[in-house]
Parts: structure tokens; sequence; C-alpha cells
């Protein structure tokens, strides 16, 4: 058997990791996921022992499971980082029980870390803290003040069950902060305007993410000159009143779950272009509360009937509640069992100038004849205007070829005088005819637009 050349062998025993110049290799150490196997890189040889001290971007998480060592290399990492920017800080501490004699130390530690980045020119910030709920919840992790006045943050992500916000700056803080998500639960410790400050004093702020417990004091105002994007996530029942003043404010997404929601008061509405709503009501209501929710959610409605682009899913919601959408031109409408039929005949009326729709089927459910009347019922005086004049493409989305399914196809098939295209996307498991079937089927239909095009995959 013939041996390999030497310069063969030299080549496949080519060190080329070892050959890149050490901004390559330290580029390559900031994507790690977890900057502790940055710092094992020093075994490699001699010329790895300060690479990772030059990282820009710092990832630590610990649990209950993590090496007891992994707070002392947090600080570590972070101490002897060396003059170069720390663009990125993620830290995750989780702690279910095993630490809950050292939270307080702990959390020291991660404020120290904290300040040592803000010297070092943090852009992004991503805090994790959860403490089990048998240790001492009266050691909350406070930021440092240097935090509220750095003025390279750009990006803060906090999720915390133990950070307390109660001194937060009245105003001047964060001065070049444009994104920021908060998820914490509600702290006794905290000044019952605390997360307010948090939520008016960011003056170039673009994009805020709020989620569940953040909302739960009474009132709060969002008060922001730059916001261009507003996402809130509720998870529990809470009833107050949110005040947004954001008169550049373009992109709205509401998910609420509960059977009374907050009451939104935006004081600049009319920039709004895009808008989610997921308001998802529990049967559970009694009377009195269907009214007062009935009351709120035309209220929310009204305050954003100027949008272009709007996603709707309201499950047990009636659509009596909807204003007239005299600009919306795209339509994405999640349909579920609950008055089906009636639901969308009555969203469709309301948007006179609609182009594009898009309809998605969830827990949706065969029907019997008896069920609900179909389309046919329906008066042709009482025929959305949008199908007459404009409406170019629908897309349903979900389709498994149920009754209702079909029909409604069939309905847009037969009343959309304009329409370009019907595309069908059909769901992967769950059909009830095979595609090639549902095709024919649909191309049985009569249509109101001779040059429409029906696609289904």
């Amino acid at each position: 058997m013939d041996s390999k050349s030497p310069k063969l062998e030299e080549e496949l025993g080519e060190d080329r990791i070892s050959q890149m110049p050490d901004d390559v290799l330290v580029r390559i150490l900031s994507l790690l996921d977890d900057t502790v196997l940055a710092v094992q890189t020093t075994i490699l040889s001699k010329r790895w022992n300060n690479l990772w001290t030059s990282i820009s971007s710092i990832r630590l998480d610990y649990d209950d499971e993590s090496d007891d060592r992994i707070m002392t290399i947090v600080e570590r990492v972070v101490s002897l980082h060396d003059s170069s920017d720390i663009l990125k800080f993620h830290i995750t501490y989780h702690n279910q029980g095993s630490r809950d004699d050292m939270v307080a130390d702990d959390y020291t530690r991660i404020h120290r870390c904290i300040c040592t980045v803000v010297q070092h020119n943090v852009v992004e910030l991503h805090l994790s803290l959860w403490n089990s709920s048998d240790a001492d919840q009266t050691s909350l992790f406070l930021f440092p003040e240097s935090l509220f006045m750095c003025k390279t943050l750009v990006d803060l992500k906090v999720d915390s069950n133990s950070i307390s916000f109660s001194n937060c700056p009245i105003e001047g803080c964060f001065p070049s902060l444009k994104v920021l998500s908060v998820d914490v639960e509600e702290s006794d410790e905290d000044s019952p305007g605390s997360l307010e400050n948090l939520f008016t004093c960011c003056p170039l702020l673009e994009d805020l993410t709020i989620f569940g417990g953040v909302i739960s004091q009474s009132n709060i105002k969002i008060s922001a000159p730059e916001l261009k994007t507003l996402r809130m996530e509720y998870s529990d029942s809470y009833s107050n009143v949110l005040f947004i003043n954001a008169p550049k404010l373009e992109n709205f997404d509401l998910l609420d779950n509960f059977s009374l929601p907050n009451e939104f008061v935006f004081e600049n509405g009319k920039s709004l272009i895009e808008v989610n709503l997921r308001l998802h009501r529990s049967f559970d209501v009694d009377d009195l509360d269907a009214d007062d929710l009935a009351s709120r959610a035309v209220a929310l409605f009204a305050q954003i009937s100027n949008v272009e682009n709007l996603s709707l899913s309201l499950q047990g919601l009636n659509a009596s509640y909807l204003p007239q959408f005299v600009n919306l031109s795209r339509l994405m409408l999640v349909l579920h069992d609950f008055n089906y039929w009636e639901f969308l005949i009555e969203c469709l009326k309301r948007c006179p100038n609609l182009k594009h729709l898009v309809l998605k089927h969830e827990d949706n459910e065969w029907r019997s004849r008896e069920d609900e009347l179909g389309w046919e019922f329906l008066n042709p005086q009482e025929r959305p205007a949008c199908l007459v004049s404009h409406l170019q493409t629908v897309s349903i989305e979900g389709f498994k070829g149920q009754r209702d399914e079909m029909e409604v196809a069939e309905f847009l098939l037969k009343n959309g005088e304009v329409l370009n295209t019907v595309s069908i996307h059909t769901v992967s498991v769950g059909l009830l005819y095979t595609k090639k079937e549902i095709y024919r089927k649909l191309l049985t239909y009569e249509r109101g637009s001779r040059s429409c095009v029906i696609l289904a995959d």
C-alpha cells in the first residue's frame, strides 16, 4: 500500500484554527452560547490563555444543577476582562432552593458584574433572575444606578420574580435605550410609580414588550415619544387602566386570555398602522361582567379603527363590538367555533375597502346542518361591500376540507367579483380528503371573477 506523501500528511495535520488571527478567534469565542466554554479553551495552549478576556459577548447560566463555582466564574470573567468593550451581557440565574442561603450574596456579585459591563460600554443586557418561593423574598435585586444612566445601552430584557424597580429615577434614565422587554412579578417593595417611571423616562425607546405581573398595578402610564412597537401579554386577571401616549406608535400586539380585559386609553392612536388582537373571553363571566367587557371592547376597537393591517382572534366575543375599519387593507382573521359564520360575515361588512383576507382555522369541529346556517341563507342584499369592489386575494390556512371550510371557500369564490387569487393551504395531518380531491372540488365552484385563480397546496 502506497504511503502518503509528506506534503499530503502536512496538509492533513495542519492546524488551521491556530493560524487564525487573534481577533477572529475572539469573535468565534464571543459566539458561544455559554462563556464558561470560552474560558475552558485555556487548556488548549498558552496562546489561548487570555483570548477569552477580550470577548465582546458574555453569556452565563446558573441553575440548581450547575457547578457551585459558576458564580465565581461569572465574576472572574467580567472582572478580568481587558479594556475592550463588552457589547452583550446575558445572565440567567434560576434558584429552585439549593442556594436559598446564598441568594443575597449571589445578587451582590451580579450587581458588581453589571456595574463593570456598564463601564465597558454594554449595548445589550439580558437579565433573568428567578428565586424559589421558599427563599427570602426580602433579598430583592436592585439595578445599579449606573445602569439607569448608561449611555451605550440600547437593548434591555428583564424577566424575574425578585427584581425591584423602586430605585428607578423619575426622569433622565436609559438615554439611549431603544428596545425594552419586561416580565416581572409585582414586588411589595416597589413604590406604586416605580414601573411607571420605567415606562415614561426613556426618550429614544422604539420597541416595548410587557408581560403579566408588570400590569398588576391599578393604573399605568406609558409615555414614549419615539415608541413604534408595543406588545402586551397578560398572564393573570387584572382590572386596570393603561394610558398610552406614543404619538409615533405604528404596531400594537395584545394577548389577553381573561374574562375582563384591561381598559386601554390611546392618547395618540391615529398613528397606528398594524394591530394584532388576541382576546379570548372566559365563558364563566356573569352578565354584569359581560356588559363591562362589551363596553371596554367597544372602546378599544374604536381607538384602532384607522389601522391598515389588522389581525383578530376574538374567541367568545361578538363581532358587533367591531367598528367600521374604512382604511383597512389587510385582515387576518382566526375563525373559532363560536358564532363562526356570523363572525366572518360581520367582520367583512365592517371592512368596506378590504383588499387582502387571510383566514386561519383553529379548534374547528365538523358541523352538522343543524349547528349553524351557512352562507346560502344569507340575504344577497347583505353581501359585504368589499367582495364586490375591493377584495383581491384570499388565503385560507389550516384547511382540512371540512364542510364549513368548503362553504367559506365557495362563498368567497362566488361573491368575490374582483378576486385575483384564492390560496388554500391544507394541513399536513387530519385532512378529510386528499389534496387533489379538495382541489378538484374547488374547481367546480362558481366564480364571481373570471380572472380568479385557485391555488392549493
